[in-house]
């Protein structure tokens, strides 16, 4: 027997006898003689018939066999012994004997004559499955003072072990009727048949009926007993057990299909779930519900935090109509580390057909898991959402941890850029003025060349279009995914002999570190590329919707030239921080970027402010742009960040070279230059010097001042015409 594999017969719900037990496939509406009833007796026969002959032909065994309660229909005789010999029978050839059955009791397979917690309970069922030797739960008032059976079959290697448990102990427990009740309850049989024996008889029996329960419940000395046994069993010498648990009732319904009784469920259900929590069960096999099922049941902790996610497989049987799952085949692949389950469902047989083959189903038991400051993953399509819960776990449990995002966006026929709704700008802006203020910072970022270089030499456009001063990257990944030469390409932004010195002191780069566009295929010859990033360290509150943004603006421009979609956006951030949700400038700021992208801004803000008031539409935008531009430093002036951020400097000295030229006797104009030359030095001096807290609110304060001058300067001079 392989260590890494098993395979088992799962039997439920036989529901069989020596009398015969009729099972009503056909409607035989006229009785023929010589026309045999139809049993379950003979159709189970029939199907383990065919079964071993496939098993011959497939070259397969077994490594158990495991029957989940119910062998007798309604405590009739013969049961137990019937399904023990044709289990024997007919598989003993594929490595069944007595000791590779696991067995437990049904609700159908005790006595109710007797008491709960009583040996004659189980009379029936000790004597055909613990007799013989067959792996059996521990059972209350049996295992107490009995001689000791085998209650777990374990595998080669110890690689799985099966543990049977007894729901059934409560199973047509009588009522505890309270006086005077009870009195008068056993004597109505007598009261209403008077001296007629057999109607009093007939009375008493089903007014007992009424009086008992068919209650599952595990008792807290079984549970107890599992435990140990389940502690001291063997382990495997390399990596964990499987551990299986096989019951007759259910934890959970495996269908929507509604039983209304009382006690239709376990009663200590909770219980039983925090026992197989604890006792690591990965899989428990019940039948009773006679449906079948495979779900997953997840047990959190007593705090709610961790989670056991345990595999229930419900067992159906054989009925009028639901044929389908008679027994199933259970194989246990890939122990120790990566175990799956393949349920291949078995049908009822028809005597010369060939049953249709039920395709089998395949579950992973195993799940990735979550290592103290492992890797934290966010997905989602929708930008809002997924902004939000970055955002919080950047803060928290990812902090200074690797966070992993993938993001679904949504096609748009237009290319608009994504940007959270709760993206913290430095002032409100319309919908159309947010989608240009991200472009226009995008197509910063991807500028190829830049006059602010020797301030920020890594502008991520530099190093994709024109990395070590040749190489478009951009272009270069275009080519290799249309020749389809490949379905993956790579572009970094990390230079080694730019960026890196040999004891690693001053060394300051991007955290923008490469990123790959892979082909995807989408079915009918249709494609996406998908666009995978790796940031050295990331920033989610305000950098993060950036760099989406930038990633999707080049996804976009790569998919315009194959015809193909955009498809996922996945972000890889080694150091996940958020240092606040304040809003706050994003890279260089708007009149720094200016110098690059429109300079001709510069020009119009300088005419407005010299001739008092704007005269043009482009002079009227640039008024309102500098007024951003002053909010946009005085956020940064008003929120510490222990990275630092670039301040407006360049672009400052610019607008006031530009303005110098028109001083002549406007000393009003003259002092507004010389409070941008002042701010423009006090900002290169702050962003060139030690980036402390101290340094920040001596900077702050004369900023904010500055800021507040400018201001109050601007307004005089458009409101002065």
């Amino acid at each position: 027997m392989s260590s890494n594999s098993a395979t088992f017969l799962h039997v439920t719900d036989a529901h069989i006898a020596y009398a015969g037990t009729a099972v009503e496939r056909d409607d035989r509406k006229t009785i023929v003689t010589g026309l045999p009833a139809q049993t379950r007796e003979a159709a189970l026969r029939q199907l383990f018939e065919r079964l071993a002959e496939r098993l011959t032909r497939e070259g397969r065994s077994l490594d158990g066999v495991i029957f989940s309660g119910d062998a007798q229909d309604r405590g009739r005789q013969g049961g137990h012994e019937l399904l023990l010999d044709l289990l024997l029978n007919f598989f003993g050839p594929f490595g069944i004997t007595a000791e590779r059955i696991v067995a437990t009791p049904g609700n159908h397979d005790v006595d109710r004559v007797y008491d709960p917690g009583t040996a004659e309970r189980y009379r029936d069922f000790c004597a055909t499955w613990r007799a013989h030797g067959c792996v059996v739960p521990w059972l209350d008032g049996v295992d107490d003072t009995g001689p000791a059976a085998p209650h777990s079959l374990v595998g080669a290697g110890n690689s799985w072990a099966i543990f049977p448990i007894n729901s059934s102990n409560w199973c047509h427990a009588a009522a505890v009727l309270p006086e005077p009740l009870a009195t008068v309850w056993s004597q109505l049989p007598h009261l209403a048949a008077g001296s007629d024996k057999e109607k009093e008889g007939k009375l008493r029996k089903q007014l007992d009926a009424l009086a008992r329960y068919d209650m599952a419940r595990i008792s807290e000395h079984q549970l107890e007993q599992v435990r140990r046994l389940v502690d001291r069993t063997p382990r495997p010498v390399r990596g964990p057990q499987l551990r299986i648990a096989v019951l007759h009732h259910h934890l959970r319904a495996p269908s929507l299909r509604e039983e209304i009784k009382a006690f239709a469920d376990i009663s200590n259900l909770e219980q039983v779930r925090a026992f197989l929590r604890d006792r690591q069960f990965d899989v428990v096999i019940h039948g009773h519900k006679h449906e079948h099922g495979a779900q997953f049941d997840h047990v959190y902790d007593h705090v709610g935090d961790n989670v056991r996610r345990v595999l229930v497989v419900s067992g159906a049987t054989f009925e009028a109509g639901r044929e389908t799952d008679a027994v199933r085949l259970l194989t246990f692949e890939g122990l120790p580390y990566t175990p799956s389950i393949r349920v291949e469902l078995i049908p009822l047989q028809r005597g010369g057909v060939d049953a249709a083959v039920v395709p089998a189903t395949t579950r992973r038991l195993w799940a990735s898991q979550t290592l103290p400051s492992g890797p934290t993953t966010v997905q989602g399509s929708d930008i809002d959402e997924v902004y939000e819960r970055v955002v919080e776990v950047a803060s928290a449990e990812a902090e200074g941890n690797v966070l992993i995002v993938h993001l679904d966006l949504p096609a748009t026929e237009n290319g608009t850029l994504p940007l959270p709704t709760n993206y913290p700008m430095a002032e409100p802006l319309e919908p159309g003025a947010r989608q240009e203020w991200l472009r226009e910072l995008v197509g910063w970022w991807q500028l190829g060349r830049s006059k602010l270089e020797q301030r920020m030499p890594f502008v991520h456009g530099s190093r994709l279009r024109r990395f070590g001063g040749k190489i478009d990257q951009i272009d270069r990944i275009k080519k290799l995914l249309e020749q389809k030469a490949s379905t993956r390409a790579l572009a970094v932004l990390v230079d080694p002999f730019r960026d890196f010195t040999a004891d690693g002191s001053n060394e300051e780069f991007a955290s923008f570190s490469l990123v790959e566009f892979k082909r995807s295929s989408l079915g009918n010859g249709r494609h996406a590329v998908e666009v995978i990033a790796f940031y050295r360290a990331q920033e989610f509150a305000r950098w993060w919707p950036i760099n989406v943004a930038e990633l999707r603006s080049l996804q976009l421009e790569v998919c315009r030239h194959l015809n193909f979609a955009p498809g996922r956006i996945t972000t890889i951030a080694a150091d996940a921080r958020t240092h606040s949700r304040s809003p706050t400038q994003v890279a260089m700021p708007i009149v720094d970027r200016w110098l690059d992208q429109a300079p001709e801004r510069l020009h119009a803000l300088a005419n407005a402010l010299v001739q008092r008031g704007p005269r043009s539409e482009k002079e009227r935008i640039a008024i309102e742009d500098w007024r951003r531009c002053l909010a946009e430093l005085e956020d940064v002036a008003n929120n510490y960040n222990p990275d630092g951020v670039p301040v407006a400097v360049e672009g400052l000295e610019v607008l006031a070279s530009y303005m110098q030229i028109n001083v002549d006797d406007d000393a009003e104009l003259a002092r507004f230059v010389r409070e941008l030359i002042r701010l423009a030095e006090d900002n290169r001096g702050f962003e060139n010097g030690v980036r402390d807290r101290a340094a920040f609110d001596t900077w702050s304060r004369r900023t904010l001042l500055s800021i507040a001058d400018l201001r109050e300067m601007t307004t005089q001079r458009m409101s002065s015409v």
